[in-house]
């Protein structure tokens, strides 16, 4: 009598999810979602590469000594460390979608209010809760990208979407030039908190009612729903 080996149906439904994942044409939703992030990318590499303009603008406006415009970078950068360590964590519990929009919806936030400061603190903060949302968006939309797309397409679109970063520097050289020193840095910090806007409204308005409309577009990836459910119908050892 023949043993029989066998296999748990979740292994067996698992990979042909993956494999009907990879398998699949690119399709207007494959664009889209790259489309969706990589407009995030280039608002990032925006917002990252102005601050030199805005931190040089905002020096000689409050007669800050170099210490004090390093602190406002340092902060800056601060919250892009801990929002991507942050955000890595929280899409794997909570989805990509939700904190994909969650971020959105912080950076702009705090972006619009950098606008307002009045302080080098208050300043500070702001930039650093703004840094959150900015540097938890990068992590998430690259990998949302990668889980989505089919794999022999995979590292293209994956290229595609850091090509963004290239179009975020045009600009930011272009906000630099153009509008700073003729609009001052607070709008540049509104440009950066109104980019995902589809009409025109008041700067205040932007951040809670229209930050997020991309991220709508875009679902969870597919093979991190399956592989929260396998781990859901696994029994843990002990």
């Amino acid at each position: 009598m023949k043993a029989v080996t066998t296999v748990p149906t979740g292994r067996i439904a698992g990979t042909s999810t993956y494999q009907q994942l990879d398998e699949l044409p690119l399709s207007r939703l494959h664009w889209k979602v790259l489309l969706v992030s990589g407009l995030g990318w280039m608002f990032d590499a925006m917002d990252v590469l102005i601050v030199g303009s805005v931190v040089a603008a905002v020096a000689r406006e409050w007669q800050l000594d170099p210490t004090q415009s390093h602190w406002v970078s340092t902060a800056n950068l601060a919250g892009l460390f801990c929002g991507a360590v942050a955000s890595g964590f929280l899409s794997d519990r909570l989805g990509r979608k939700p904190v994909f929009m969650l971020t959105l919806l912080v950076y702009s936030i705090f972006n619009g209010l950098s606008a307002a400061a009045t302080g080098l603190g208050l300043l500070m903060a702001l930039r650093f809760l703004a840094g959150l949302g900015l540097g938890g968006e990068l992590p998430v939309a690259a990998t949302l990208v990668s889980e989505l797309m089919p794999a022999r397409r995979r590292g293209m679109m994956v290229v595609l979407l850091e090509s963004f970063w290239a179009y975020g520097s045009v600009v930011a050289a272009l906000i630099g030039f153009l509008v700073i020193p003729a609009w001052g840095w607070r709008a540049a910090f509104l440009i950066g908190a109104i980019r995902r806007s589809t009409r025109s409204s008041s700067a205040a308005e932007y951040p809670s009612r229209h930050a997020t409309w991309p991220a709508r577009a875009v679902t969870n990836s597919p093979a991190l729903s399956h592989a929260r459910s396998w781990r859901r119908r696994t029994p843990r050892r002990h």
